[in-house]
């Protein structure tokens, strides 16, 4: 095999969960990944093993995170609750009409096309009437794995689907939303109405019984040193948990750090743990 040099990489990574980044880190971002066997052997060869069996593989990423907020608490305890005198931007996509296929809507920058027979996942299958193309509409927003739809929350009631970013700010009012579309009318070019909170806090509870693959969330972990649209080198797990175990401690000349554990379960369909690469390869 010839050496290549470009093969040869260093770098920090954006951690992104559930669609959001995590900003930065200190320390670096470290992935383990550890498979259990058995080894069997027989009398004849001694203690040498004459065959190997896979029982288990696990993923581990530790993230010490760098920006300690009250949200980034939030982002990462199972089962806490943020409150905060601050408002979410909102938005609604009203559909006037039922679309015809290849009218489209761009949220966020993401484009999601209305059509007769879905084919990728951005596509919006185009129901009997504009009410359950709306429907449709809300499923496939609330579905997308993209970082910059899962930033909100979709709902939709009759023909018109609201849209309310996750957390309060004005970061909210930063979210667009466009269309050329004559079946579609937007409340406005962005999401609107976030205001910055003057007092906030997260309560954390114990949690105690609480199912964390249910509410496990896509893990990306992306090099700093590609743009975003090249995820050549992503290192994707589907279904990431944290239990909310974390450390950080006050000190004089030392940032306040969250050392935070992310745990990998298989999907139950496929049974993947974690991907390399450009997932849709």
């Amino acid at each position: 095999m010839a050496i290549n040099t470009q093969n040869v990489k260093l770098g920090t990574c954006r951690l992104i969960y559930g669609g959001i980044d995590f900003g930065a880190t200190k320390g670096g971002v470290e992935v383990e990944v550890t498979t259990e066997t058995h080894k069997s052997m027989i009398d004849q060869f001694g203690n040498v093993p004459v065959k190997e069996f896979i029982l288990a593989r696990n993923c581990v990423v530790r993230a010490p995170l760098a920006e300690t907020t009250i949200e980034q608490i939030n982002r990462v305890m199972p089962g806490s609750i943020l409150t905060s005198n601050g408002t979410k931007a909102t938005g609604t996509i009203t559909l006037t009409m039922n679309p015809t296929d290849g009218d489209m809507v761009v949220v966020n920058g993401v484009e999601f096309t209305f059509r007769s027979s879905p084919q990728s996942a951005h596509d919006v299958a185009i129901g009997l009437d504009d009410d359950k193309t709306a429907a449709n509409l809300a499923a496939a927003l609330s579905r997308s794995v993209h970082e910059d739809i899962a930033v909100a929350t979709y709902m939709a009631s009759d023909n018109v689907v609201t849209i309310t970013y996750k957390d309060a700010g004005e970061d909210g009012n930063r979210f667009t939303l466009a269309t050329e579309a004559a079946s579609v009318t937007l409340s406005g070019s962005t999401l609107s109405g976030g205001t910055n909170a003057s007092k906030k806090k997260v309560e954390v509870y114990h949690g105690t019984g609480m199912d964390l693959l249910a509410i496990a969330k896509k893990l990306v972990l992306h090099p700093i040193a590609l743009p975003a649209t090249d995820r050549s080198e992503d290192f994707i797990i589907p279904f990431a948990g944290t239990a909310g175990a974390m450390s950080f401690a006050y000190k004089l000349d030392e940032e306040r750090v969250f050392n935070v554990e992310f745990n990998a379960y298989p999907d139950a369909q496929t049974g993947v743990l974690f991907i390399v690469g450009d997932e849709s390869a």
